[in-house]
């Protein structure tokens, strides 16, 4: 299987090492069972540690996405570093390098691409680009809700949605920036127009990953319309 993993940042910012050296254990178990792997990392909050006094000092907001991006790219290379001769050496700054790394069999590890995009859009544009059979959102939630579980307790976990159902509920007011970010608009279009099977899971429990590949009731799976 080709495989594309998202990791939010906020696991990568601070890295604790336990969590870092399970992740990396399990993404060499998923690749030594015959899987192929690129890996998208988010910049979490050493991106937001700069970009937040910088935007109040007057820093417009093209060069702060710029900052976003190199805080992935940074958390990107720590997670290669954890995987050794398993991942591939270097990050890639765009599709047409990450398809030069992917082509050496090696797991790639990414981090964002360019100015406007989310490393969700970039995990999807991957996952399109190699034609993945799975998108795994790695997320601070163990599943989609019917609304955001912090603001809510009322909110259902949902086993499986489709893309047009998953659409309506991230549209919905109560579920606005910051507090239950699964997918921008960017992402779910992609994921929409190449029918990328996806499915969010709890990212603080790397080993999710595992159950659910065989075959585990856990998280939430996002289906093609």
């Amino acid at each position: 299987m080709k495989i594309v993993v998202k990791i939010s940042g906020k696991y990568f910012t601070p890295i604790e090492p336990a969590y870092a050296e399970e992740l990396a254990e399990v993404l060499r178990e998923i690749r030594g069972r015959g899987n192929r792997i690129a890996v998208v990392v988010g910049g979490g909050k050493t991106a937001r540690d700069y970009i937040k006094p910088l935007r109040e000092l007057g820093v417009n907001e093209g060069y702060l996405d710029l900052l976003g991006i190199r805080a992935s790219r940074l958390n990107a290379y720590a997670l290669a570093l954890l995987l050794g001769e398993q991942a591939y050496p270097e990050i890639p700054g765009s599709i047409e390098e990450f398809l030069e790394y992917w082509a050496t069999g090696r797991i790639v590890v990414v981090g964002g691409f360019q100015p406007g995009q989310s490393t969700n859009a970039v995990s999807a544009l991957i996952a399109e680009a190699i034609t993945a059979d799975t998108l795994y959102n790695m997320t601070n939630v163990d599943g989609v809700y019917t609304d955001d579980p912090k603001r809510n307790p009322d909110a259902v976990k949902l086993d499986e949605l489709t893309i047009s159902e998953l659409k309506k509920i991230l549209e919905r007011k109560s579920v606005n920036a910051g507090t239950y970010e699964l997918f921008d608009r960017l992402s779910l279009d992609i994921i929409e127009r190449s029918k990328i099977m996806t499915v969010v899971l709890d990212g603080s429990k790397p080993r999710n990953l595992i159950k659910h590949l065989d075959g585990g009731k856990i998280g939430t799976l996002v289906k093609p319309n």
